[in-house]
């Protein structure tokens, strides 16, 4: 008995969509759409040009089907397909394409008054809602290739391997490298923005 689209794998249903499956599209679209977009924005900056890429590369990934190599991870490869489009868009403005690893090797959120916070729920969720404000303005200040790496391996959770196919082969060493560069940069951006003791955040 075959299993319904909702409980397939990925590679499962890559297969299914290469055979003009629109249920197990829809079922990928579903799972990918959020962090798809999340990434894309992290390279174009721009929300809806994010979202206007992401609909052209859900159509690819469905009418490219055929060329997925079900021996590979399908994330790796739909997020491979999404950066060679966002980098197209880049280029096709004229504008920088990416920060190269070599070029960063060297080395207003409203704050509630008391009467505001009437329980410690709301309390607790306005300075969640401040501080991610003030991750993503120091995030938004790093070069391209840093926030390429944290959003893959920080927000969605990958491994190095995975980010390194994503990102073009970059050794394993090297990413890690790069992580540790771009954690440090983030983490001087918001003492920035944040103070020493992170006391604007809280």
């Amino acid at each position: 008995m075959l299993a319904k689209p909702g409980e397939d794998s990925d590679e499962r249903l890559a297969e299914r969509c290469r055979d003009g499956d629109l249920e197990a599209f829809g079922v990928l679209y579903e799972r990918y759409r959020r962090p798809i977009l999340a990434y894309l924005y992290q390279i174009v900056r721009d929300y809806d040009q994010a979202a206007c890429i992401g609909q052209d590369v859900f159509l690819k990934v469905f009418q490219r089907a055929d060329r997925y190599d079900p021996s590979r991870r399908f994330s790796t490869w739909f997020y491979t397909v999404a950066r060679n489009a966002a980098l197209d868009w880049l280029q096709a403005r004229n504008r920088r394409p990416q920060v190269g690893f070599a070029d960063v090797d060297s080395d207003e959120p409203c704050v509630p008054t008391p009467a505001d916070r009437q329980t410690p729920e709301v309390d607790d969720r306005l300075q969640r809602r401040e501080v991610a404000e003030q991750v993503a303005k120091a995030l938004a200040e790093l070069p391209q290739i840093y926030r390429e790496i944290i959003e893959l391996v920080v927000y969605q959770d990958m491994t190095y391997e995975q980010a390194s196919e994503i990102l073009g082969g970059v050794s394993l060493g090297t990413l890690r490298s790069r992580m540790f560069h771009a954690l440090r940069l983030l983490r001087e951006k918001l003492v920035t923005v944040a103070g020493s003791d992170g006391r604007n955040l809280i």
